[in-house]
């Protein structure tokens, strides 16, 4: 039985996209038309219960959206799935993942931006000074 391709780079590129416009319909259509969404309660359970449902409001625009537009993530990690499975998927990695992924991307930006800072012989400090560790090193 041969075994499906994985695309980890269009499985990423999927979810972020999916993530964004969920967050983008959530914030923007539901937070603002139900206020009690959108405005932390100053009562710890009953913030928590607020939370719970922008997350299960953010799983099901999620399930949703992959369910009309198609999307198979698990198909991109080679799991042959049916469409509900799919769809229940998205919508929890949606749902449950968008911190996870916010994280991963800012660790991958932070690191860019570090090697960058390596690199520039150019750089400087606060002060403007030129920056101890990359001033006078060869090749960088």
């Amino acid at each position: 039985m041969p075994q499906a391709a994985v695309d980890v780079t269009g499985f990423f590129t999927t979810m972020t996209a999916l993530s964004a416009g969920v967050q983008t319909l959530v914030e923007n259509v539901f937070k603002k038309h139900l206020a009690w969404l959108d405005n932390p309660n100053p009562e710890k359970s009953k913030d928590n219960r607020r939370q719970t449902a922008v997350h299960v409001l953010a799983f099901l625009v999620g399930g949703v959206l992959a369910w009309t537009t198609g999307l198979q993530p698990l198909h991109q990690l080679g799991v042959e799935s049916s469409a509900i499975a799919n769809s229940l998927a998205a919508g929890v990695l949606v749902s449950f993942g968008g911190s996870f992924l916010d994280e991963t991307w800012g660790a991958i930006r932070a690191y860019k931006k570090a090697q960058e800072g390596l690199k520039d012989p150019t750089r400087v400090d606060a002060r403007g000074e030129p920056d101890r560790r990359t001033a006078g090193v060869p090749g960088r």
